[in-house]
């Protein structure tokens, strides 16, 4: 609040008995900054501009009560209990040095011209707000996160006072949905996600300081449904494999922490080669290791489990893909040189009778020519 007074003149004429009012205009005063803020233990410095022909200027507190002033020339310094030892004062500045929490507050300068600038008093007042700086900040995960569940992250500080936080993710800020709840200090997470994971924050600010924390935060989550692979012979007509033939079978399962694996063969379990892990690699020897795989995940951290099933079978005979091919490229080859023989042969079979024919006709015209001369005669 700026409080200005209008000096008043009074002239008073015993002749006529008249009185005559004169007002002065107020001297310019302007802060250098208002309001003005600073940390508990800092400096907090009040700049006056005003015009340098004064002769009093003057400082008081929110109470009235006379700090300091600038007189003539020369600084005075009252003794006030709660400021003492930490007021200093200059033709323009007034400063409060360790700046208290208590100190906040409004403070006046009342500053008063030389007669000689035809100016009056004025008063300007300023604000002092002074905070705690904010000082260790942390940010405190969950022990669990599973997904499915509430999940709560708490930001902590040991000192500050008026502050705000503000919450991120990813270097982008969070605000409250139907999905997050902040509030101040805490923030839960309903229902958590596999995607809520990543790096939050948290930013503890006031207005003179302020602080982030970070952590990171894990959801475990799964085993989602298992994924069944199974590399084989794939023999031509049914069936996988034969005895003395290799199968491999590769389970996945998303899940954090990655699961472990478990092997049954039509419900027993199966202790065959890296059963432990999702790859199960059969060496066959026998067709009763024909029939139904199950693949069992689990994550120990979550409890969780989820199985997948596939179907094996054993043949007594397994022509593979490339096998058959061969084979039926030797049929066609096969064939084909057949074919060629029959055409071949019937080419032959040809040319031999047109060569009888015409050894068949030269003897005709030989008997004719041998019966025309025997008649000449």
């Amino acid at each position: 609040m700026n409080i200005l007074l209008y000096p008043v003149v009074v002239v008073l004429s015993l002749t006529n008995l008249s009185l005559v009012v004169v007002c002065l205009d107020p001297v310019p005063v302007q802060f250098e900054k208002t309001p003005v803020l600073v940390a508990s233990g800092k400096d907090a410095v009040f700049t006056v501009q005003t015009v340098s022909d004064v002769s009093l200027i003057r400082w008081t507190d929110s109470t009235a009560t006379t700090l300091a002033m600038w007189a003539n020339g020369s600084p005075v310094v009252m003794s006030v209990p709660q400021y003492q030892g930490r007021i200093s004062v200059t033709a323009t500045q007034l400063k409060i040095t360790n700046s208290q929490i208590r100190d906040s507050g409004n403070y006046s300068v009342s500053v008063e011209p030389s007669s000689t600038t035809g100016l009056g008093v004025n008063t300007r007042s300023v604000q002092l707000k002074v905070f705690d700086a904010v000082n260790g900040v942390g940010l405190s995960p969950p022990s669990l996160p599973l997904e499915g569940g509430n999940v709560s992250l708490s930001c902590s500080w040991s000192a500050g006072s008026e502050v705000s936080v503000v919450w991120g993710k990813g270097g982008a800020a969070l605000s409250s949905d139907s999905h997050i709840t902040i509030s101040a200090g805490s923030l839960l997470i309903k229902q958590a996600r596999r995607d809520d994971a990543g790096e939050y924050t948290c930013t503890v600010s006031n207005a003179v300081s302020a602080q982030t924390a970070k952590t990171t935060l894990s959801v475990y989550y799964g085993p989602d449904a298992p994924q069944l692979t199974k590399t084989s012979s794939e023999c031509v007509g049914g069936g996988d494999a034969t005895v003395g033939q290799t199968v491999r079978l590769t389970c996945t399962s998303a899940s954090l922490p990655p699961p472990s694996f478990s092997w049954e063969l039509n419900g027993q379990p199966v202790t065959a080669g890296q059963s432990g892990s999702g790859v199960l690699n059969l060496q066959i020897f026998s067709s009763n290791q024909s029939g139904r795989y199950t693949c069992i995940a689990r994550n120990d951290v979550t409890g969780g489990t989820s199985k997948q099933q596939i179907d094996l079978a054993i043949v007594g005979t397994c022509l593979s893909g490339g096998a058959v091919a061969g084979i039926v490229v030797a049929c066609v080859v096969a064939l084909i040189i057949i074919i060629v023989v029959i055409i071949l042969l019937l080419r032959q079979r040809n040319v031999d009778r047109r060569l009888r024919d015409t050894i068949g006709l030269q003897k005709t015209n030989q008997n004719e020519g041998t019966t025309v001369q025997h008649e000449s005669k």
